[in-house]
C-alpha cells in the first residue's frame, strides 16, 4: 500500500520494523543531494509479535511505544507518523495486468496515466479476507513494445502494465496496524520487508539477472525471489535462529539468555572445522558446579538444526520452479545466522550456487536495523506519500476503513 504521508515537515521520514525478537525504530532527515542523514534510532525486545503476527496488542504496543521513545530522545523529534514493514505466513503475491487507453491527442503519457493503469491492474479476483497491500509494477508496454520501466514522457495510444500484487490476510494487517495506531502513531506506508532489505543487501544487476535473498531471522526465514529488477515470490518458512538457541539452552540445560550468548560467541555450524581447544564455561541448571565444554562439543547441537534450515530453505527455492535457477545466486541475510561460523560454506555445499553474504556496513554492524534503514532508502526513493500525493493518502485511509467495515461485518 502506498499512501500517507510518510515525508513530514523538514523533510523527515521515521521506519518501523516489527520482528519476532526485536522492534526497531529509525528517523532520518532527507538532505538536498536525496541521502538520508539518520538523527535517531531505538530498538527493543519484541513482545506480543511472533511470526509476523499480533498476539498480544498490549504488549505489542508497549514495545512499539519504547523503540519509538528510544528513537524521539536521541533524535529530538516527536513521531506521528512512520512507515511499518510487513512479512509474515499471510503475504501472497499475484500477478496481474491491467490496461487504459492514452487520451489525448499529443499520445504524451504522464504520472496519471501510470496510475490508472496500476489502480486498473488491481481489478482480479482475490478471496473476501485477503487486501492488496501494494502494487509493485514488473514492466510496462506502450503499443506492444515491453520491457520499459519507466513509460512517463513516451508517446503512446495504449499504456499496458505488467504487476506484481502483494496481498495480506486483512484481520492479520489490521492487528498490526491496530498496534501502531495505539501506540500514537499513523501509518504513512506498509512495505513488504524483503524490499527493504533489498535496498541494502542487493545491487541492481543482481536483482536484474536473479537471485534469491534469504533472510534468517530469530523466529522465520524469508525467501524471496528477484528478476528483471522486481520481487517475483516470496515465502516465509517458520524456524529460524532462536531454535538454534533453543537447542543449545535444552541439550546443555541452559537459562536461555545464557544460551543466546552462548550461541553468538561460539556457535559453529560444522562439527569438522569446530576447535576442541576452545573451551565453554557454562553451569547448567540444577548444578552447582561449573563445567567445561569445547566448541567441537557445541557444533555437535548446533549443526543439525543449521542444516535443517538450510533445507527448508532449499526446498522452498526448489518450490518455487525456477527455470533457470538465479544467476546471482542466494544472498544469506540476517542475524539468525550468518554470524555463525561455517553456515556460509555450508550453504554453498547444500544449494550449489553462489551465495555470498548479505550485510551492510552503512550503519550497523549487527545489521539489527538493515530492514529499518531500507525503509527509509524504499520509501524516498519511490516517493512512497508524499504531501501533494492526496490520491494515495485518501487510499491509505480507505484501506483502514474498509478493513474496520469488513471486520465489524465479519463478526
Amino acid at each position: 500500500m502506498r499512501g500517507g504521508e510518510a515525508l513530514g515537515k523538514n523533510n523527515i521520514v521515521a521506519s518501523l520494523d516489527l520482528g519476532s525478537s526485536k522492534i526497531c525504530c529509525m528517523i532520518g532527515k532527507i538532505t538536498d543531494s536525496g541521502d538520508i542523514d539518520i538523527l535517531g534510532y531505538g530498538i527493543t525486545a519484541s513482545s506480543g509479535i511472533k511470526k509476523g503476527i499480533v498476539i498480544n496488542v498490549d504488549l505489542a504496543v508497549q514495545s512499539i511505544s519504547k523503540a519509538v521513545g528510544q528513537a524521539e530522545e536521541m533524535s529530538g523529534i516527536k513521531l506521528s507518523q512512520v512507515v511499518i514493514g510487513l512479512s509474515g505466513e499471510s503475504i501472497k503475491l499475484f500477478d496481474n495486468r491491467g490496461v487504459v487507453a492514452i487520451p489525448r491527442s499529443n499520445g504524451e503519457i504522464t504520472h496519471q496515466d501510470v496510475e490508472r493503469a496500476l489502480q486498473a491492474s488491481k481489478i482480479m479476483a482475490i478471496p473476501y479476507d485477503r487486501e492488496i497491500i501494494d502494487i509493485i509494477p514488473r514492466e510496462f508496454i506502450v503499443d506492444g513494445c515491453e520491457g520499459i520501466k519507466d513509460p512517463i514522457g513516451m508517446v503512446g495510444t495504449r499504456l499496458e502494465v505488467h504487476a506484481c500484487i502483494i496481498t495480506g490476510i486483512m484481520t492479520a494487517t489490521y492487528n498490526i496496524a491496530r498496534c501502531v495506531e495505539k501506540a500514537g502513531l499513523s501509518i504513512g506506508a506498509i512495505v513488504l520487508k524483503p524490499l527493504a532489505a533489498a535496498e541494502m543487501l542487493l545491487t541492481a544487476d543482481e536483482m536484474d539477472m536473479g537471485v534469491v535473498l534469504v533472510d534468517v531471522g530469530a523466529g522465520t526465514t524469508e525467501g524471496s525471489v528477484f528478476e528483471d529488477g522486481c520481487i517475483s515470490h516470496y515465502e516465509l518458512i517458520p524456524v529460524g535462529g532462536e531454535f538454534i538457541t533453543n537447542d543449545i539452552a535444552i541439550g546443555l540445560r541452559l537459562p536461555y539468555a545464557r544460551a543466546e550468548e552462548i550461541k553468538c560467541s561460539y556457535a559453529c555450524a560444522n562439527r569438522s572445522i569446530a576447535s576442541d581447544k576452545i573451551e565453554i564455561e557454562i553451569q547448567s541448571m540444577g548444578e552447582t558446579n561449573i563445567r567445561k565444554i569445547t566448541q567441537k562439543d557445541l557444533a555437535a547441537i548446533v549443526q543439525p538444526r543449521i542444516q535443517e534450515i538450510l533445507s527448508f530453505v532449499l526446498k522452498t527455492i526448489n518450490d518455487f520452479q525456477l527455470d533457470p535457477l538465479p544467476p546471482a545466486g542466494i544472498v544469506l541475510s540476517g542475524g539468525g545466522l550468518i554470524h555463525i561460523d561455517g553456515a556460509l560454506s555450508m550453504a554453498r555445499q547444500m544449494f550449489n550456487l553462489p551465495v555470498r553474504l548479505g550485510i551492510t556496513d552503512s550503519f550497523d554492524k549487527e545489521q539489527s536495523f538493515t530492514v529499518a534503514l531500507g525503509l527509509l532508502y524504499y520509501s524516498v526513493r519511490n516517493k512512497i506519500g508524499l504531501n501533494e500525493n492526496n490520491a494515495k493518502e485518501r487510499a491509505a485511509i480507505s484501506f483502514f476503513e474498509r478493513a474496520k467495515r469488513i471486520i465489524r461485518e465479519y463478526f
